[in-house]
């Protein structure tokens, strides 16, 4: 039997790179999936590929950083389906600005779409959850949020909240039956980890230097992680909460060599 056959669920920035590896994994385990993202085209192009079968992807525009398609979204999925049971809180936006050239608007828009979105959409499932006694949230935070980084303090700063966040939630709704956790990626292959290599001087010096870094000698990929976010959401982790889980390939475990 697939382990999430009929249940609802939420994947933030579902259009592309973790967040449409997550919807795949979820829809190949029977779940129906609503992948949220401000790409239409590019949710258009997962709707396609994903259902090919059946259909178990719904595509719908949301920007995650608005509380008006939040709550919206949100509330069109629950007189459509009557239920949720697990919000994947995946989307973001990286910000490469050290502090000098960070500029408020940058600071403000990394926040919002990263951290605020988190707030807004699990605040919106919360009274869901709270009906049912039931519901699990999954936060991608990321291994920059546990070390830190000269050249992202922003994003840094967000996947650090993220973190924390998960925490405060996993306290408070426990007694509800409800269970948060955090999802803290490495370097995964993405069109992120692209564009990034893009605007370095030597783009395959880059790449070369973060693989002479990576212990297991490779990216990871969107399908590595997915694989934690389907575990953490599962059956077999009914009793992990308010905790992060590291896929980064012993990356961070080299920080202190």
């Amino acid at each position: 039997m697939q382990r999430f056959e009929g249940q609802v669920v939420i994947v933030t920035g579902a259009a592309h790179g973790i967040g449409y590896g997550i919807a795949a994994n979820f829809c190949r385990e029977g779940a129906i999936v609503n992948g949220f993202d401000v790409d239409a085209a590019g949710l258009q192009v997962a709707a396609h590929a994903l259902n090919t079968s059946q259909e178990r992807f719904y595509p719908a525009v949301v920007d995650i950083s608005s509380a008006t398609d939040v709550a919206d979204g949100i509330d069109s999925i629950r007189q459509k389906l009557g239920r949720i049971d697990i919000l994947v809180n995946n989307a973001g936006i990286n910000m490469f600005k050290r502090i000098a050239n960070l500029e408020l608007t940058d600071w403000n828009r990394t926040f919002d779409t990263n951290l605020k979105s988190v707030y807004m959409m699990s605040k919106a499932v919360w009274p869901l959850f709270t009906t049912q006694h039931s519901g699990v949230i999954v936060n991608i935070a990321s291994v920059m949020g546990q070390v830190g980084g000269t050249s992202a303090p922003a994003y840094c700063s967000t996947k650090a909240a993220i973190i924390m966040l998960s925490r405060c939630l996993a306290k408070d709704g426990g007694p509800l039956g409800i269970r948060v956790n955090s999802v803290c990626p490495g370097y995964i292959d993405t069109p992120i980890i692209d564009r990034m290599l893009a605007e370095q001087p030597d783009p395959g010096a880059t790449l070369r230097e973060i693989l002479n870094r990576q212990p297991l000698g490779r990216l990871g990929t969107p399908e590595d992680v997915a694989n934690g976010v389907l575990f953490l959401a599962s059956r077999e982790a009914a009793f992990i909460s308010g905790t992060e889980l590291t896929i980064d390939g012993a990356f961070t475990a080299t920080q202190f060599d």
